[in-house]
């Protein structure tokens, strides 16, 4: 709650760029420590960047088809953590590590621009625990869904949403 008075404004402090670096590289070391994932803190680009291929992988959709997407495989049960980019564009859906090698998008869903980040490529992802970009949170413990159940529900979600 902030409170005003005589040109005084009562409230919680404002972060300082310490302060959301401090922050950040608080959440690459939860994510490190707490799921093994490979995240780092940009302190040039105050973001966290997670390289995909050995511990996961993660495919990116458009928030358009992401939206049912997500609520099928949470449906069925099968939902692993999903974060939204700031732009609310675009949703990267994280899977077991290595099994979409030597498979491709399928057509119908690379036209929709659903892609893969490539093996040692780069994802942007939210602090941990910043619960507005994460769709579905990671959780320890937690499992990630294979490659197939993401691009089945999606194939599966683009057909019914197609005229």
């Amino acid at each position: 709650m902030t409170l005003q008075g005589r040109g005084f404004t009562y409230g919680p402090p404002k972060k300082t760029h310490e302060d959301t670096q401090h922050d950040l590289a608080a959440s690459a070391d939860w994510y490190r420590k707490q799921l093994s994932w490979p995240v780092t803190f940009d302190p040039i680009h105050r973001r966290l960047v997670l390289r995909t291929g050995e511990m996961l992988d993660a495919v990116v959709m458009p928030d358009w088809l992401a939206r049912q997407v997500a609520t099928d495989l949470e449906l069925s049960l099968l939902a692993g953590p999903i974060c939204i980019d700031a732009t609310e564009t675009w949703w990267t859906f994280f899977i077991q590590p290595g099994q979409k090698k030597g498979t491709d998008v399928p057509p119908e869903l690379r036209r929709c621009r659903v892609h893969v980040v490539p093996s040692g490529g780069q994802s942007i992802v939210p602090c941990h625990q910043d619960t507005h970009y994460w769709r579905v949170a990671p959780k320890l413990n937690g499992t990630l869904p294979p490659w197939t159940a993401v691009m089945g529900t999606a194939r599966r979600v683009l057909s019914y949403l197609e005229p």
